[in-house]
């Protein structure tokens, strides 16, 4: 990478990260392209260079962040010797990295003020996506494993993910250790569901 790409990505890096404070402080709707410029001192030209709109720098936001949570999962991930405590590995990481993040309310934000934009639609579909494809991977290796009985990965992929993320809209007026309790009971009863009968 040449000295010019270089000044180029760590300009965009700067405006990423100022963009993302001025998000979580002032939410999506009230964060102004402007508003970014004077935090960065980066022109709204150079802004739009980097980025072509306020969603796609938005959008951008959202995707480190997924990187980051799928880096830390990656870590803890470790610790975990079966299928079945990874399930429970990631319910609990899932549920302690959504609760205190600061972009979580930023985000809901976003999806529903700007829920009719085919980008933004887009990039949620890729995004739950890439989840289902690795749910399959993980419900994929507890079957050859014998941990589960034989059955439609794909399918149960998804019910996993929308079970995590459709307790998420019931847990907002819970406490953490009752998130983590109701998160706990859904696997049991998801497990219950697919576990090998040996």
């Amino acid at each position: 990478m040449n000295k010019k790409q270089t000044k180029s990505m760590l300009t965009k890096k700067r405006i990423a990260e100022a963009a993302k404070n001025l998000f979580i402080q002032k939410g999506y709707a009230s964060t102004s392209i402007e508003n970014i410029s004077e935090a960065t001192g980066v022109s709204k030209g150079n802004i739009y260079y980097h980025f072509d709109s306020k969603e796609g720098l938005f959008i951008h936001v959202l995707d480190e962040w997924e990187k980051e949570w799928m880096e830390q999962w990656e870590d803890q991930k470790k610790q975990y010797s079966t299928t079945i405590e990874q399930l429970y590995g990631i319910a609990k990481h899932f549920v302690i990295n959504d609760y205190n993040h600061p972009l979580t309310n930023v985000a809901d934000e976003f999806f529903s003020h700007e829920k009719s934009n085919t980008l933004v639609q887009n990039q949620l579909y890729k995004t739950i996506n890439i989840r289902i494809s690795y749910s399959q991977k993980l419900l994929s290796e507890g079957m050859q494993s014998g941990e589960f009985k034989q059955d439609d990965s794909l399918l149960l992929a998804k019910i996993f993910d929308n079970l995590l993320y459709g307790l998420n809209d019931i847990c907002r007026d819970l406490n953490m250790e009752d998130t983590l309790k109701l998160y706990k009971k859904s696997i049991d009863t998801f497990l219950y569901g697919i576990a090998s009968a040996d």
